[in-house]
């Protein structure tokens, strides 16, 4: 039962997001949706992080027994929630962007993919799939401002 709804899942998302026309076969929109959605989803991950980050800065501060421990924590746990969701605007500017159809957001996703390209191996496939899918001319049409999106 678990694996047909994870079959009935994966189906959904190819054939209803990925490619909502119906088509057999994944055109370059649906490739550039996949890597808007993997952008988006780390940068949600990051964000988790962020928030994480700051729970246990704040948690660590209260438990610690110490009273400059108490009146930092809260001060620090901003910071570092500060600090790591900085990391996370950009991956998620960059998905926003993607599924817009932003030129911009192109550039900045192949930047990102370079800096994911030292996380091996999965840093280095998304850096070469997102290469792959974003650059060239059949990429092209999908960033010019009047290309008609599913969702327009």
């Amino acid at each position: 039962m678990r694996i047909n709804a994870i079959g009935m899942l994966i189906a959904f998302i190819r054939l209803r997001i990925l490619n909502p026309e119906g088509d057999r076969k994944m055109n370059k929109e649906g490739h550039i949706r996949i890597i808007a959605w993997i952008h988006l989803v780390l940068g949600g991950l990051v964000l988790l992080a962020a928030v994480l980050g700051f729970v246990a800065v704040l948690l660590g501060g209260l438990f610690s027994g110490e009273i400059l421990a108490f009146l930092a924590s809260p001060i620090a746990a901003i910071i570092v929630a500060i600090v790591i969701a900085v990391f996370a605007v950009p991956g998620i500017l960059a998905g926003k962007g993607l599924l817009e159809g932003k030129s911009w957001a192109r550039v900045l996703a192949m930047v990102l993919a370079v800096l994911h390209f030292t996380n091996f191996p999965l840093g280095t496939l998304f850096c070469i799939y997102s290469f792959w899918v974003l650059w060239g001319k059949e990429a092209d049409p999908y960033f010019e401002p009047s290309y008609s999106r599913y969702h327009e």
